[in-house]
Protein backbone atom coordinates (compact mmCIF):
# COMPACT_ATOMS: atom_id res chain seq x y z
CA UNK A 1 0.00 0.00 0.00
CA UNK A 2 1.28 3.41 -1.09
CA UNK A 3 0.42 6.90 0.23
CA UNK A 4 -0.53 9.47 -2.93
CA UNK A 5 -0.33 13.07 -2.99
CA UNK A 6 -1.31 15.26 -0.07
CA UNK A 7 -4.22 17.18 -1.15
CA UNK A 8 -5.07 20.68 0.08
CA UNK A 9 -8.75 19.67 0.09
CA UNK A 10 -8.43 16.39 2.63
CA UNK A 11 -6.36 13.46 3.94
CA UNK A 12 -3.73 11.69 1.39
CA UNK A 13 -4.90 9.23 -1.05
CA UNK A 14 -4.73 5.88 -0.24
CA UNK A 15 -3.84 3.59 -3.02
CA UNK A 16 -4.57 -0.52 -2.89
CA UNK A 17 -2.77 -1.96 -5.83
CA UNK A 18 -5.83 -3.42 -7.57
CA UNK A 19 -4.69 -6.86 -7.77
CA UNK A 20 -5.38 -7.32 -3.84
CA UNK A 21 -8.85 -6.01 -4.34
CA UNK A 22 -9.95 -9.30 -5.08
CA UNK A 23 -8.29 -11.21 -2.18
CA UNK A 24 -9.75 -8.50 -0.13
CA UNK A 25 -13.48 -8.84 -1.15
CA UNK A 26 -12.85 -12.46 -1.14
CA UNK A 27 -12.01 -12.15 2.50
CA UNK A 28 -15.24 -10.38 3.36
CA UNK A 29 -18.33 -12.04 1.46
CA UNK A 30 -20.67 -14.29 2.48
CA UNK A 31 -20.30 -17.70 1.90
CA UNK A 32 -22.48 -19.13 -0.45
CA UNK A 33 -24.95 -22.06 1.74
CA UNK A 34 -23.58 -24.83 -0.72
CA UNK A 35 -23.93 -27.84 0.52
CA UNK A 36 -26.69 -27.36 2.84
CA UNK A 37 -27.46 -29.74 5.55
CA UNK A 38 -31.34 -30.88 5.51
CA UNK A 39 -32.50 -28.56 8.39
CA UNK A 40 -31.32 -25.83 6.44
CA UNK A 41 -34.58 -25.90 4.56
CA UNK A 42 -35.82 -24.77 8.12
CA UNK A 43 -33.14 -22.55 9.83
CA UNK A 44 -33.23 -20.19 6.95
CA UNK A 45 -29.76 -20.46 6.19
CA UNK A 46 -30.14 -18.71 2.66
CA UNK A 47 -32.29 -15.92 4.58
CA UNK A 48 -28.96 -15.07 6.43
CA UNK A 49 -26.75 -15.59 3.08
CA UNK A 50 -28.44 -12.80 1.20
CA UNK A 51 -28.76 -10.32 4.27
CA UNK A 52 -25.22 -10.85 4.41
CA UNK A 53 -25.14 -10.29 0.23
CA UNK A 54 -27.03 -6.94 1.23
CA UNK A 55 -24.61 -5.61 3.35
CA UNK A 56 -21.56 -6.80 0.98
CA UNK A 57 -22.82 -4.32 -1.40
CA UNK A 58 -21.50 -1.41 0.06
CA UNK A 59 -18.44 -2.19 -0.92
CA UNK A 60 -19.57 -1.42 -4.29
CA UNK A 61 -20.07 1.99 -3.57
CA UNK A 62 -16.02 2.40 -2.70
CA UNK A 63 -15.17 3.32 -6.02
CA UNK A 64 -15.45 2.19 -9.59
CA UNK A 65 -12.19 -0.20 -9.40
CA UNK A 66 -14.42 -1.86 -6.42
CA UNK A 67 -17.44 -1.57 -7.91
CA UNK A 68 -16.08 -4.13 -11.30
CA UNK A 69 -14.65 -6.90 -8.64
CA UNK A 70 -18.07 -6.72 -6.15
CA UNK A 71 -19.85 -7.59 -8.84
CA UNK A 72 -18.02 -11.03 -9.71
CA UNK A 73 -18.79 -12.08 -6.21
CA UNK A 74 -22.12 -10.26 -6.15
CA UNK A 75 -23.74 -12.44 -8.95
CA UNK A 76 -21.85 -15.13 -8.63
CA UNK A 77 -24.09 -17.19 -6.86
CA UNK A 78 -28.12 -16.33 -6.97
CA UNK A 79 -30.25 -17.55 -4.71
CA UNK A 80 -34.00 -17.99 -6.09
CA UNK A 81 -36.67 -19.00 -3.36
CA UNK A 82 -39.88 -20.96 -4.37
CA UNK A 83 -42.48 -18.36 -5.81
CA UNK A 84 -40.56 -15.26 -4.40
CA UNK A 85 -41.57 -12.54 -6.15
CA UNK A 86 -37.94 -11.20 -6.25
CA UNK A 87 -37.07 -13.22 -8.95
CA UNK A 88 -38.75 -10.00 -10.91
CA UNK A 89 -36.35 -7.84 -10.27
CA UNK A 90 -33.22 -10.26 -10.69
CA UNK A 91 -34.41 -10.96 -14.02
CA UNK A 92 -34.35 -7.08 -14.75
CA UNK A 93 -30.70 -6.73 -13.11
CA UNK A 94 -29.57 -10.07 -15.09
CA UNK A 95 -30.39 -8.50 -18.22
CA UNK A 96 -27.31 -6.40 -17.58
CA UNK A 97 -25.07 -8.46 -15.26
CA UNK A 98 -25.91 -11.77 -15.72
CA UNK A 99 -22.56 -12.26 -17.53
CA UNK A 100 -21.36 -13.09 -14.16
CA UNK A 101 -23.14 -15.42 -12.92
CA UNK A 102 -22.04 -18.95 -12.38
CA UNK A 103 -24.35 -20.80 -10.09
CA UNK A 104 -27.98 -20.62 -9.29
CA UNK A 105 -29.64 -22.27 -6.24
CA UNK A 106 -33.20 -22.93 -6.22
CA UNK A 107 -35.40 -23.65 -2.81
CA UNK A 108 -38.24 -25.59 -3.75
CA UNK A 109 -39.44 -25.50 -0.15
CA UNK A 110 -42.10 -23.01 1.33
CA UNK A 111 -40.52 -19.61 2.35
CA UNK A 112 -42.69 -18.49 5.03
CA UNK A 113 -42.27 -14.91 4.35
CA UNK A 114 -44.57 -12.18 4.13
CA UNK A 115 -44.26 -11.20 0.65
CA UNK A 116 -45.84 -11.85 -2.46
CA UNK A 117 -45.86 -14.85 -4.22
CA UNK A 118 -46.27 -15.40 -7.96
CA UNK A 119 -48.25 -17.66 -9.53
CA UNK A 120 -46.45 -20.96 -10.83
CA UNK A 121 -46.31 -20.32 -14.34
CA UNK A 122 -44.92 -16.79 -14.03
CA UNK A 123 -42.30 -18.24 -11.50
CA UNK A 124 -41.27 -20.30 -14.32
CA UNK A 125 -41.17 -17.72 -17.17
CA UNK A 126 -38.93 -15.74 -14.77
CA UNK A 127 -36.99 -18.59 -13.91
CA UNK A 128 -36.37 -19.41 -17.64
CA UNK A 129 -35.67 -15.53 -18.50
CA UNK A 130 -33.13 -15.23 -15.71
CA UNK A 131 -31.40 -18.49 -16.94
CA UNK A 132 -31.53 -17.09 -20.77
CA UNK A 133 -29.36 -14.17 -19.59
CA UNK A 134 -26.68 -16.02 -17.55
CA UNK A 135 -25.03 -17.38 -20.32
CA UNK A 136 -21.83 -18.24 -18.20
CA UNK A 137 -23.74 -20.12 -15.59
CA UNK A 138 -21.93 -23.37 -15.04
CA UNK A 139 -23.90 -24.73 -12.11
CA UNK A 140 -27.62 -25.29 -11.29
CA UNK A 141 -28.41 -27.01 -7.49
CA UNK A 142 -32.17 -27.22 -6.48
CA UNK A 143 -32.84 -28.00 -3.22
CA UNK A 144 -36.30 -29.31 -1.81
CA UNK A 145 -39.37 -30.80 -3.59
CA UNK A 146 -38.44 -31.54 -6.84
CA UNK A 147 -42.61 -32.24 -8.13
CA UNK A 148 -42.45 -28.58 -7.41
CA UNK A 149 -40.34 -28.24 -10.69
CA UNK A 150 -40.61 -31.18 -12.63
CA UNK A 151 -44.48 -32.20 -11.68
CA UNK A 152 -46.81 -33.86 -13.88
CA UNK A 153 -48.24 -31.19 -15.22
CA UNK A 154 -45.95 -29.09 -16.17
CA UNK A 155 -46.00 -25.46 -18.10
CA UNK A 156 -44.72 -24.90 -21.41
CA UNK A 157 -41.90 -22.93 -19.67
CA UNK A 158 -39.96 -25.87 -18.27
CA UNK A 159 -39.71 -27.65 -21.96
CA UNK A 160 -37.56 -24.13 -22.93
CA UNK A 161 -35.79 -24.09 -20.27
CA UNK A 162 -32.12 -23.69 -21.77
CA UNK A 163 -29.54 -24.96 -19.52
CA UNK A 164 -27.20 -25.94 -22.66
CA UNK A 165 -24.19 -24.14 -20.91
CA UNK A 166 -24.60 -26.43 -17.55
CA UNK A 167 -21.30 -28.08 -16.93
CA UNK A 168 -23.14 -29.08 -13.29
CA UNK A 169 -25.92 -30.00 -11.41
CA UNK A 170 -27.00 -30.53 -8.23
CA UNK A 171 -30.15 -32.26 -7.21
CA UNK A 172 -30.93 -32.55 -3.64
CA UNK A 173 -34.71 -33.17 -1.86
CA UNK A 174 -37.75 -35.87 -2.57
CA UNK A 175 -38.82 -37.23 -5.38
CA UNK A 176 -42.61 -38.00 -5.81
CA UNK A 177 -44.15 -38.49 -9.39
CA UNK A 178 -41.72 -36.85 -11.00
CA UNK A 179 -39.62 -39.36 -12.26
CA UNK A 180 -40.23 -39.16 -15.94
CA UNK A 181 -40.35 -35.64 -16.26
CA UNK A 182 -37.36 -35.03 -14.06
CA UNK A 183 -35.07 -37.25 -16.48
CA UNK A 184 -36.52 -35.54 -19.59
CA UNK A 185 -35.35 -32.05 -18.42
CA UNK A 186 -32.13 -33.83 -17.55
CA UNK A 187 -32.02 -35.17 -20.52
CA UNK A 188 -31.77 -31.37 -22.24
CA UNK A 189 -28.39 -30.44 -20.08
CA UNK A 190 -26.74 -33.91 -20.58
CA UNK A 191 -24.71 -32.96 -23.81
CA UNK A 192 -22.50 -30.90 -22.02
CA UNK A 193 -22.98 -31.99 -18.32
CA UNK A 194 -20.25 -33.29 -16.26
CA UNK A 195 -21.13 -33.87 -12.98
CA UNK A 196 -24.41 -34.75 -11.85
CA UNK A 197 -24.84 -35.10 -7.62
CA UNK A 198 -28.23 -36.17 -6.34
CA UNK A 199 -28.85 -35.91 -2.52
CA UNK A 200 -31.96 -37.27 -0.19
CA UNK A 201 -33.71 -38.32 -2.92
CA UNK A 202 -36.59 -41.14 -1.64
CA UNK A 203 -37.05 -42.77 -4.79
CA UNK A 204 -35.34 -43.01 -8.01
CA UNK A 205 -36.94 -43.65 -11.37
CA UNK A 206 -36.50 -46.95 -12.41
CA UNK A 207 -36.59 -48.52 -16.09
CA UNK A 208 -36.76 -44.98 -17.69
CA UNK A 209 -33.66 -43.24 -19.08
CA UNK A 210 -32.99 -39.81 -20.08
CA UNK A 211 -33.45 -38.90 -23.62
CA UNK A 212 -29.81 -37.87 -24.66
CA UNK A 213 -27.10 -39.49 -23.54
CA UNK A 214 -24.76 -37.83 -20.54
CA UNK A 215 -21.84 -38.04 -22.70
CA UNK A 216 -19.43 -35.66 -20.77
CA UNK A 217 -20.35 -36.72 -17.53
CA UNK A 218 -17.25 -37.48 -15.57
CA UNK A 219 -18.92 -37.04 -11.96
CA UNK A 220 -21.72 -39.02 -10.53
CA UNK A 221 -22.35 -37.99 -6.69
CA UNK A 222 -25.27 -39.89 -5.20
CA UNK A 223 -25.12 -38.80 -1.57
CA UNK A 224 -27.99 -39.82 1.58
CA UNK A 225 -30.29 -41.13 -1.10
CA UNK A 226 -32.00 -44.92 -1.58
CA UNK A 227 -29.71 -46.41 -3.74
CA UNK A 228 -31.03 -48.03 -6.60
CA UNK A 229 -28.41 -49.45 -8.54
CA UNK A 230 -30.14 -50.66 -11.65
CA UNK A 231 -32.01 -47.02 -11.90
CA UNK A 232 -28.51 -45.45 -12.45
CA UNK A 233 -27.15 -48.28 -14.14
CA UNK A 234 -30.10 -47.36 -16.79
CA UNK A 235 -29.19 -43.26 -16.14
CA UNK A 236 -25.27 -44.45 -17.81
CA UNK A 237 -26.69 -46.65 -20.34
CA UNK A 238 -29.03 -43.69 -21.68
CA UNK A 239 -30.92 -44.24 -24.63
CA UNK A 240 -28.34 -45.71 -27.12
CA UNK A 241 -26.74 -48.87 -25.37
CA UNK A 242 -23.69 -48.87 -27.29
CA UNK A 243 -22.59 -45.59 -26.22
CA UNK A 244 -23.26 -45.25 -22.45
CA UNK A 245 -22.07 -42.48 -20.22
CA UNK A 246 -20.12 -45.03 -17.94
CA UNK A 247 -17.22 -44.27 -20.77
CA UNK A 248 -16.51 -40.99 -19.52
CA UNK A 249 -16.89 -41.71 -15.71
CA UNK A 250 -13.87 -41.15 -13.46
CA UNK A 251 -15.25 -39.87 -10.08
CA UNK A 252 -17.86 -41.47 -8.40
CA UNK A 253 -19.81 -40.83 -4.87
CA UNK A 254 -21.72 -43.38 -3.25
CA UNK A 255 -22.99 -42.57 0.51
CA UNK A 256 -26.47 -44.58 1.11
CA UNK A 257 -29.29 -43.54 3.27
CA UNK A 258 -28.33 -44.12 6.88
CA UNK A 259 -31.90 -45.21 6.55
CA UNK A 260 -30.58 -48.07 4.47
CA UNK A 261 -30.14 -51.30 7.14
CA UNK A 262 -28.50 -53.63 4.06
CA UNK A 263 -26.44 -51.21 1.89
CA UNK A 264 -26.76 -52.45 -1.22
CA UNK A 265 -24.10 -54.30 -3.27
CA UNK A 266 -22.83 -51.47 -6.08
CA UNK A 267 -20.52 -54.78 -7.89
CA UNK A 268 -23.23 -54.45 -10.98
CA UNK A 269 -22.90 -50.43 -11.44
CA UNK A 270 -19.04 -50.83 -11.03
CA UNK A 271 -19.01 -53.39 -14.10
CA UNK A 272 -21.55 -52.09 -16.31
CA UNK A 273 -19.55 -51.80 -19.02
CA UNK A 274 -16.40 -51.79 -17.45
CA UNK A 275 -17.07 -48.28 -15.36
CA UNK A 276 -14.82 -49.37 -12.43
CA UNK A 277 -11.77 -50.00 -14.25
CA UNK A 278 -11.76 -46.53 -16.05
CA UNK A 279 -12.48 -44.80 -12.23
CA UNK A 280 -9.81 -42.48 -11.08
CA UNK A 281 -11.73 -41.66 -7.91
CA UNK A 282 -13.87 -43.74 -5.38
CA UNK A 283 -15.43 -42.32 -2.07
CA UNK A 284 -17.78 -44.91 -0.68
CA UNK A 285 -19.89 -45.23 2.59
CA UNK A 286 -20.88 -48.41 4.50
CA UNK A 287 -20.46 -50.52 1.48
CA UNK A 288 -18.20 -53.43 0.99
CA UNK A 289 -14.82 -51.81 0.01
CA UNK A 290 -12.80 -54.71 -1.10
CA UNK A 291 -15.78 -55.91 -3.29
CA UNK A 292 -15.84 -52.33 -4.77
CA UNK A 293 -12.14 -52.53 -5.05
CA UNK A 294 -11.40 -55.56 -6.77
CA UNK A 295 -13.49 -53.98 -9.91
CA UNK A 296 -11.43 -50.53 -9.79
CA UNK A 297 -8.10 -51.23 -10.41
CA UNK A 298 -6.57 -47.33 -11.74
CA UNK A 299 -8.02 -45.94 -8.62
CA UNK A 300 -5.94 -42.39 -7.44
CA UNK A 301 -7.90 -41.30 -4.68
CA UNK A 302 -10.08 -44.09 -2.33
CA UNK A 303 -12.09 -42.88 0.53
CA UNK A 304 -13.56 -44.78 2.81
CA UNK A 305 -14.16 -43.67 6.63
CA UNK A 306 -16.42 -45.52 7.80
CA UNK A 307 -15.89 -47.66 10.77
CA UNK A 308 -15.02 -51.17 9.89
CA UNK A 309 -12.14 -54.33 10.83
CA UNK A 310 -11.62 -55.25 6.81
CA UNK A 311 -8.54 -55.65 5.99
CA UNK A 312 -8.28 -53.50 2.73
CA UNK A 313 -4.68 -52.76 2.21
CA UNK A 314 -3.95 -56.03 0.34
CA UNK A 315 -7.35 -54.35 -2.59
CA UNK A 316 -5.32 -51.30 -2.87
CA UNK A 317 -4.06 -50.45 -6.43
CA UNK A 318 -0.49 -49.65 -7.55
CA UNK A 319 -1.82 -46.55 -8.92
CA UNK A 320 -3.23 -45.05 -5.63
CA UNK A 321 -1.99 -41.21 -4.38
CA UNK A 322 -4.17 -40.07 -2.18
CA UNK A 323 -6.02 -42.59 0.67
CA UNK A 324 -8.90 -41.86 3.47
CA UNK A 325 -9.39 -44.44 5.96
CA UNK A 326 -11.29 -44.46 9.06
CA UNK A 327 -8.55 -45.10 12.45
CA UNK A 328 -9.67 -48.50 12.64
CA UNK A 329 -7.98 -50.06 10.11
CA UNK A 330 -4.67 -48.69 11.23
CA UNK A 331 -5.35 -51.36 14.19
CA UNK A 332 -3.14 -53.57 14.10
CA UNK A 333 -0.72 -51.05 12.92
CA UNK A 334 1.77 -54.01 11.39
CA UNK A 335 -0.53 -54.57 8.71
CA UNK A 336 -0.68 -50.92 7.74
CA UNK A 337 3.08 -50.41 8.12
CA UNK A 338 3.92 -53.55 5.59
CA UNK A 339 1.51 -51.88 3.07
CA UNK A 340 2.91 -48.37 3.31
CA UNK A 341 6.51 -49.78 3.20
CA UNK A 342 5.71 -51.76 0.15
CA UNK A 343 5.92 -51.56 -3.49
CA UNK A 344 2.19 -51.38 -3.72
CA UNK A 345 2.51 -47.98 -2.49
CA UNK A 346 4.86 -46.61 -3.87
CA UNK A 347 2.87 -43.61 -5.39
CA UNK A 348 0.73 -43.28 -2.18
CA UNK A 349 1.47 -39.12 -1.12
CA UNK A 350 -0.98 -38.29 1.11
CA UNK A 351 -2.56 -40.26 3.82
CA UNK A 352 -5.98 -38.73 5.86
CA UNK A 353 -7.10 -40.88 8.99
CA UNK A 354 -10.22 -39.83 10.17
CA UNK A 355 -10.22 -40.41 14.43
CA UNK A 356 -13.28 -41.55 16.45
CA UNK A 357 -15.83 -39.13 18.42
CA UNK A 358 -13.48 -39.10 21.46
CA UNK A 359 -12.24 -35.85 22.09
CA UNK A 360 -9.60 -37.23 24.00
CA UNK A 361 -8.59 -40.08 21.90
CA UNK A 362 -8.90 -37.38 18.86
CA UNK A 363 -6.01 -35.45 20.53
CA UNK A 364 -3.89 -38.44 21.67
CA UNK A 365 -1.48 -39.11 18.78
CA UNK A 366 1.37 -39.80 21.04
CA UNK A 367 -0.45 -43.65 21.53
CA UNK A 368 -0.33 -46.86 19.60
CA UNK A 369 -0.74 -47.11 17.11
CA UNK A 370 -0.63 -43.76 16.03
CA UNK A 371 3.54 -43.33 16.52
CA UNK A 372 4.45 -46.24 14.59
CA UNK A 373 2.04 -45.06 11.91
CA UNK A 374 3.65 -41.28 12.08
CA UNK A 375 6.95 -42.62 11.78
CA UNK A 376 6.49 -45.11 8.96
CA UNK A 377 4.58 -42.08 7.13
CA UNK A 378 7.74 -39.97 7.68
CA UNK A 379 9.74 -42.96 6.29
CA UNK A 380 8.32 -42.93 2.44
CA UNK A 381 7.42 -39.12 2.60
CA UNK A 382 4.14 -39.64 2.84
CA UNK A 383 1.84 -36.48 4.24
CA UNK A 384 -0.27 -37.52 7.00
CA UNK A 385 -3.44 -35.93 8.23
CA UNK A 386 -5.56 -36.42 11.11
CA UNK A 387 -9.29 -35.62 10.93
CA UNK A 388 -10.88 -34.78 14.15
CA UNK A 389 -14.13 -34.53 14.32
CA UNK A 390 -16.31 -32.73 16.73
CA UNK A 391 -14.80 -29.40 15.61
CA UNK A 392 -16.46 -25.90 14.41
CA UNK A 393 -15.13 -26.02 10.96
CA UNK A 394 -13.63 -28.48 7.91
CA UNK A 395 -10.41 -27.90 6.19
CA UNK A 396 -8.70 -30.52 3.71
CA UNK A 397 -5.40 -29.33 2.23
CA UNK A 398 -5.30 -30.62 -1.10
CA UNK A 399 -8.52 -32.52 -0.90
CA UNK A 400 -10.61 -29.77 -2.38
CA UNK A 401 -12.77 -31.97 -4.64
CA UNK A 402 -13.42 -34.01 -1.36
CA UNK A 403 -13.62 -31.58 1.32
CA UNK A 404 -17.16 -30.75 1.35
CA UNK A 405 -18.58 -34.81 1.01
CA UNK A 406 -17.13 -35.66 3.83
CA UNK A 407 -19.69 -33.27 5.76
CA UNK A 408 -21.99 -35.87 4.47
CA UNK A 409 -20.90 -38.91 6.07
CA UNK A 410 -22.44 -39.46 9.34
CA UNK A 411 -19.57 -41.02 10.83
CA UNK A 412 -17.20 -38.04 10.55
CA UNK A 413 -19.81 -34.82 11.05
CA UNK A 414 -18.12 -31.27 10.97
CA UNK A 415 -14.16 -31.44 11.84
CA UNK A 416 -10.79 -29.82 11.39
CA UNK A 417 -7.39 -31.15 10.49
CA UNK A 418 -4.55 -31.80 12.46
CA UNK A 419 -1.32 -32.03 10.08
CA UNK A 420 1.60 -33.33 11.26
Amino acid sequence: MSLGTRNRYGPPTVHIPPELIPSILQHISPAPPSLLPKPAFIDRTWEQYRHDLRAFIQFALVCRTWCTFTREIMFHTLIVPWLNESIIRLCSILRKFGSYSRVMTIFTTDTGESVRLLNRNDFYAALNNCLSSMPQIAKVEIYGVMDKIFGPSLPTEVERFDLLSLRSLKLAGSVGHSGKSLLHTLGRAAAFLETLEIMYFETWPSDHSPPTQLGKLRSLILHCTYLSVPGFIDLLRGPDEDANSGQTLRKLVIIPSHLQTIPPDITPLLTFDSTGERLRFLMIHRLDPCRSLEHCPALETFIYVSPTNSNIFPFLPRTLRRLAISAMLLSPSDRFVAYISSENARNLLHLAVALKHDADLAFTTTSEPFVSVTEACKDVGVSLTWMVPGMLRLGLEGWDDAAELFQTVQSLPKATLKVI
